[in-house]
């Protein structure tokens, strides 16, 4: 039995690659793979570029811009980066605001420039240097101001009156090559394997559930539906690359491993946010990528193999999880897990059929829908 479920959900990732899941390949970056580089949203586009490549042993600095259209999954370029005097950089901070993207310091040039992209004039300009140099570092913007760390010190930028201020100490160490993101009024930065939240209002720092999985850096970290992902990155320096996906609830205070990237496993993406979907590409493993995903987790969450009337709700669940169908009765229902263990076993009923978590972990689970043993209906569900 576990034998033919296994080849079941086999098939429904087949399935998932090739139409809409979790994970969804998109056009390819417009320009060579990279690393180190930015990912952020304006409106309803995203933009990537910047960052750098150096397999061959020299250090290849990119400037160029590109601009992601959703809705027609195409890219366009754009005018390029201005900062470092035009020669381009990496390992920058960035801060995206409601009409207009911040790139400051990183690894060439001063470590203190601030640049502004205005994508309705397509221009770039230099706007308040901040009074400190940063690089490799990530920070966060909430209501249109950013935030960044440097020398365990926080620093804000107010982008409506052009001004940097000092929020004082904060109480831990930023490593390189962190993730930072921030959601409902909320700034969170991921350090190591510490993870912290920021409430600007009462400017406090407090230290949430520390990060479970392999990856100490280099990570992409995303955000939708009210809740923060953490994708890949490395588990020692540069190395041990994964393509873990952890999600944390702000409202529980809790980590979630799902489904891994079905990408190649890398370190240092690229990523953002438009309209609570999630996009990532470029990155390395060595191998420097120009490939590019969308996330989506409630699309991929009601992905059917089979085209009936049946329905799973509520989905994601929390206590129980009804299946119903107007079509179908004199079958069973049954459950696995990720790794095709059977979980339970239900009869179907033609009004509705109910399962209870009882004493089930937060996770993805699969289940199949046999009548006159027939398969007649495939999907998944999500228990928080």
């Amino acid at each position: 039995m576990k034998n033919i479920f296994l080849s079941i959900l086999f098939l429904l990732f087949v399935f998932n690659v090739k139409s809409s899941s979790v994970w969804n390949q998109k056009a390819d970056f417009g320009a060579e793979g990279r690393h180190r580089g930015v990912g952020l949203s304006i409106g309803s586009r995203g933009y990537i570029g910047l960052g750098h490549y150096n397999g061959t042993g020299i250090n290849i600095v990119k400037s160029d811009w590109w601009e992601y259209d959703p809705g027609t999954n195409t890219w366009t370029q754009k005018a390029d980066f201005t900062g470092n005097n035009g020669f381009g950089n990496y390992g920058v901070v960035y801060f995206e605001m409601e009409d207009a993207g911040y790139i400051c310091g990183g690894q060439q040039g001063s470590g203190n420039e601030l640049i502004k992209y205005t994508p309705s004039t397509n221009t770039w300009t230099t706007v308040a240097s901040p009074p400190f140099s940063i690089s490799n570092v990530q920070g966060f913007t909430i209501d249109n101001i950013g935030y960044a760390i440097s020398s365990s010190q926080l620093w804000r930028y107010d982008s409506f009156n052009n001004l940097w201020s000092s929020l004082g100490p904060t109480p831990f160490g930023l490593s390189a090559w962190n993730s930072g993101f921030s959601m409902n009024g909320t700034g969170y930065i991921k350090t190591g394997n510490a993870f912290w939240e920021y409430k600007p209002t009462l400017n406090l720092w407090l230290q949430r559930a520390n990060f479970p999985g392999l990856a100490t850096g280099g990570s992409v970290a995303l955000v939708q539906n009210g809740k923060g992902y953490i994708v890949g990155g490395y588990g020692s320096f540069l190395a041990n690359v994964n393509s873990e996906v952890w999600e944390f609830n702000p409202g529980t205070n809790s980590w979630l491993l799902l489904s891994n990237f079905i990408g190649t496993s890398r370190r240092f993406a690229a990523g953002f946010n438009i309209n609570d979907v999630s996009y990532m590409g470029t990155g390395t493993n060595g191998t420097n990528f120009s490939d590019f995903w969308e996330f989506n987790l409630i699309a991929g969450v009601n992905d059917l193999i089979y085209d009936t009337e049946f329905t799973t709700f509520p989905n994601p669940a929390i206590t129980h999880v009804n299946f119903k169908s107007g079509e179908y009765e004199n079958g069973e229902i049954t459950i696995y897990s990720m790794n095709g263990d059977l979980i339970r076993t239900l009869k179907l009923s033609n009004s509705k059929t109910t399962l209870y978590r009882d004493n089930l972990s937060a996770g993805i689970y699969y289940y199949n829908v046999m009548v006159d043993d027939q398969l007649i209906h495939s999907n998944k569900f999500i228990f928080r």
